[in-house]
């Protein structure tokens, strides 16, 4: 499975670490500097495909609702698509752009970790995390 490069992943995690630049400088300044160097830092991904036994499809995908704080999509569509923002790497304090996709047809869990690469490092430590706990 290969990830594509997504601009909207890179602009939420842009927008996300100039707003932990605002808020840990006075009065906001550190936003623009914190957005201009997010901007410039490479987007780490890491993916796996998992597969899931077909009874176990909703119990995994209500684990990784819970997983990702997202609410439990209320569909039987055969492909769900969860897409949330966790904290990766040190402290919880780089944002990471998680997908998540359940496909009930071919019971597999896909899950893909995007995070900007930097001295907090964390996105295959995200995906690799919810491979385990499934």
């Amino acid at each position: 499975m290969d990830v594509p490069h997504d601009p909207e992943v890179d602009a939420v995690l842009t927008s996300l670490l100039g707003s932990l630049g605002e808020s840990s400088s006075v009065f906001g300044a550190g936003r623009l500097g914190a957005e201009w160097s997010a901007k410039r830092l490479k987007t780490e991904t890491h993916h796996a495909v998992i597969e899931v036994p077909p009874d176990e499809t909703e119990r995994v995908l209500n684990q990784v609702t819970q997983l990702v704080s997202a609410h439990t999509p209320a569909t039987d569509d055969p492909v769900v698509t969860i897409r949330d923002v966790i904290g990766s790497g040190f402290a919880s304090m780089n944002p990471a752009y998680v997908i998540v996709v359940l496909d009930r047809r071919e019971s597999t869990l896909g899950i893909a970790a995007h995070a900007k690469e930097g001295l907090i490092k964390g996105p295959h430590q995200t995906a690799n995390g919810a491979e385990g706990r499934h």
